[in-house]
């Protein structure tokens, strides 16, 4: 006999209505901290926006809880703070302090870069200038190359850049500096920010000339040790809305902005003259002397250019996974038109050279030589394919050396450092040599 189903009670349908409600908000409350996370608007949030004379603070407002982006000289974070926490709102400073000139200058008769909390500029044997500290009570330093969230110098443990390289002077009398003032960090940071004054050094016309967030290196003198800016063009973050952007910087101590600042990354190519961009997620190569893009975009970080001896151009693409335990970046490379060249599944490295390439397969611990008609050369056995090295553990191999087209290899036989290594001698010019 077919019976009526009962209505759920008032009080029942209440309960449900409070249970679908607490699930729906905890998960956009789940996707709204994942945004916070990754510097992103919330969603279903109102969003407020205000001026303040030395920058903005950007509010998204949702029920219980408010994302705060400040963008301002006196306060620069991010904060995920419950409705009840009030907007922060410290006293104004300036865009561009007074540079400290009262103070003694000591003898600095061993030329350090840095004597004493001051920072000591030369001509031959004569200081020509000094800077004191302004915001960082004497631990302000000579500015060394910086970085975004993409990191892509120091992308591969093989090729990682140890030790920061102090950018150099700019026309015998301008100069990066590194006057970062530390700041609380209750709720969350906002990326990587310095605070990077660029300066008049000299005695008599001492002056700060612009204050950015970070400042990148173009070109690096290995046999001389010299940072520098690529024709005096920097690639600099503003620090008004953390964008990088690239400026030219005259004899005179004119600024003129090469490239807008509304780049999430921006890199330069030593021997192609290329630049690198990355712009809302999506990557391109780009030839500054002729101003155009050069290749098709990528929604993976593009991490090299370079030609080949056949005047070629190729890049370097990858993107982030997870296998395992394992994380790692997977590696693709493209002829610059964006025609596949490589594109095989756990390549986590690849070194590339005019005449050659060489890669790592985490599948076969394999280092695969091939020329550029994928003809392989030369193959390398490994006793494993972790290339992260620290004070406790080998990496797989290492390149110790390179002359004349020889590229020598440490390959150690284990992880730990009881192990020793092989050195591998691979001539990647005469190939027979290899066998």
């Amino acid at each position: 006999m077919y019976q009526t189903p009962q209505k759920l009670s008032k009080k029942k349908i209440i309960e449900l209505c409070i249970l679908i409600f607490l699930v729906l908000y905890g998960l956009v409350f789940l996707i709204n901290y994942i945004r916070y996370t990754q510097s992103k608007p919330l969603i279903l949030a109102i969003h407020v926006s205000s001026e303040y004379d030395d920058g903005v603070v950007d509010e998204y407002i949702a029920l219980g809880y408010i994302y705060r982006s400040y963008r301002r000289s006196s306060i620069s974070r991010e904060e995920l703070v419950p409705f009840w926490i009030g907007r922060e709102n410290p006293e104004s400073e300036a865009d561009l302090p007074d540079v400290l000139t009262d103070y003694e200058v000591p003898t600095n008769s061993r030329r350090e870069d840095k004597y004493r909390g001051l920072l000591y500029y030369f001509d031959g044997p004569d200081v020509v200038g000094t800077y004191k500290c302004i915001n960082s009570s004497g631990e302000c330093n000579k500015a060394t190359g910086g970085y975004d969230a993409y990191n892509i110098l120091n992308a591969d443990p093989v090729t990682r850049i140890e030790e920061d390289r102090t950018l150099t002077t700019i026309h015998d009398k301008f100069a990066f500096v590194d006057d970062s003032s530390s700041q609380e960090v209750q709720y969350g940071d906002c990326n990587y920010i310095r605070t990077i004054y660029l300066i008049n050094y000299l005695d008599d016309e001492k002056e700060i000339l612009a204050k950015y967030a970070d400042v990148k290196y173009s070109i690096y003198d290995a046999e001389k040790e010299i940072a520098d800016g690529e024709n005096n063009r920097f690639i600099v973050r503003s620090a008004e809305n953390n964008k990088w952007g690239l400026i030219s910087i005259s004899a005179k101590g004119n600024i003129t902005e090469v490239m807008p600042f509304e780049y999430d990354s921006i890199n330069y190519d030593q021997d192609t003259k290329y630049y690198i961009l990355c712009k809302d997620s999506s990557w391109y190569i780009y030839d500054l002397q002729n101003e155009e893009m050069v290749s098709p975009t990528s929604s993976d970080p593009i991490y090299d250019v370079w030609r080949n001896d056949n005047l070629t151009y190729y890049y370097k693409t990858g993107k982030k996974r997870t296998v395992g335990d394992d994380s790692f970046i997977d590696y693709k490379i493209y002829r610059i038109d964006g025609t596949e060249f490589l594109n095989l599944d756990r390549v986590t490295f690849i070194g590339a050279r005019s005449n050659c390439i060489f890669y790592l397969t985490a599948s076969d611990n394999i280092l695969h030589f091939i020329d550029y008609s994928k003809e392989e050369k030369y193959k390398v056995k490994l006793a494993f394919n972790n290339l992260e090295k620290d004070r406790f553990n080998h990496p797989a191999f290492e390149i110790a050396r390179e002359y004349n087209g020889i590229i020598i290899l440490y390959v150690y036989q284990g992880r730990e450092l009881k192990y020793d290594y092989e050195s591998i001698s691979v001539n990647t010019v005469r190939w027979e040599n290899n066998e």
